[in-house]
């Protein structure tokens, strides 16, 4: 499986580390790539506005790096464009499609206006004041008030571990540039061919507390967006589990087992559906 983090302040492949231990308490043979995304963590943090199709190809080269056989990719929130990116260009290494916490269906096929994407990152992201609020939105206080009102659906589970390692991952001001492209908006398109073009087998994942990120009266709730996903994808699998925005880390046990419960029936049908060698018949 690969896991693909989301994007933001002070993210990077540790979003995982607590969904990884869960897993593999119960499974130690499941082979998990982690990476950081371009522009977080130990990757490359290049000053330069960033697409889902400049992650996803930093994601296809390592998975060609390891070709044993084609992988789960392993979404988080709207890290999912990420993903459709890399079905798009190398379906060929993808056995299947996770998407847990997806946004809202209505975000993934409204485009974004590509002018204001670039002023925003031209005239403020770029600039001094662009500087000044990355400064600003990786204190503490912030954060915790960010993940308080936007990420989790129980306050207490905004721990020390969570706020700690946010904090570490943004005291590089170089993670900026991943952040504020995805603030900019670069991958807002509409991503309704992408989806339509998939063959291998989708399974999502939602909080049955599930809400927009930031203030908005046009956030759909956990139950219009299981709805218009259901419609959207009549063959995608779904299931729903207590938690909001960030399953892996504040339902992480559910979220495990929800997973491996999917892809132990993946596999079961399609060991049922294998052909099976008849040594006569090559006499």
């Amino acid at each position: 499986m690969l896991l693909i983090h989301p994007i933001g302040v002070g993210l990077s492949s540790r979003f995982w580390d607590r969904f990884i231990t869960c897993w593999r308490a119960s499974d130690n043979t499941t082979a998990l790539l982690v990476p950081d995304l371009l522009g977080c963590g130990g990757s490359e943090h290049p000053n330069q506005r960033l697409a889902p199709e400049d992650w996803a190809a930093h994601l296809i080269d390592l998975l060609k790096e390891h070709n044993n056989a084609p992988a789960v990719l392993v979404s988080q929130g709207a890290s999912l464009p990420i993903a459709l990116a890399v079905l798009e260009t190398a379906p060929e290494l993808v056995s299947g499609l996770v998407a847990i916490s997806p946004p809202s269906w209505r975000i993934l096929e409204e485009p974004f206006p590509k002018m204001q994407s670039q002023l925003l990152w031209r005239l403020l992201f770029q600039g001094p004041i662009g500087s000044l609020f990355y400064r600003y939105a990786r204190r503490r206080a912030f954060l915790k008030s960010f993940s308080i009102n936007n990420l989790f659906a129980n306050h207490k589970d905004v721990d020390s571990e969570w706020l700690d390692t946010l904090g570490q991952e943004a005291a590089n001001m170089t993670t900026r540039w991943a952040t504020f492209s995805f603030l900019a908006g670069f991958w807002r398109r509409n991503w309704t061919k992408q989806w339509q073009d998939i063959k291998q087998p989708i399974w999502l994942l939602f909080g049955l507390k599930a809400t927009g990120i930031g203030r908005s009266k046009n956030w759909d709730d956990a139950q219009e967006r299981i709805h218009a996903y259901a419609q959207q994808l009549p063959n995608a699998v779904s299931a729903s589990i207590d938690g909001r925005n960030v399953l892996p880390y504040e339902s992480t046990d559910a979220c495990v087992t929800q997973l491996q419960s999917w892809l132990l029936h993946q596999e079961t049908a399609s060991s049922r559906f294998k052909p099976q060698f008849d040594p006569a018949s090559h006499l």
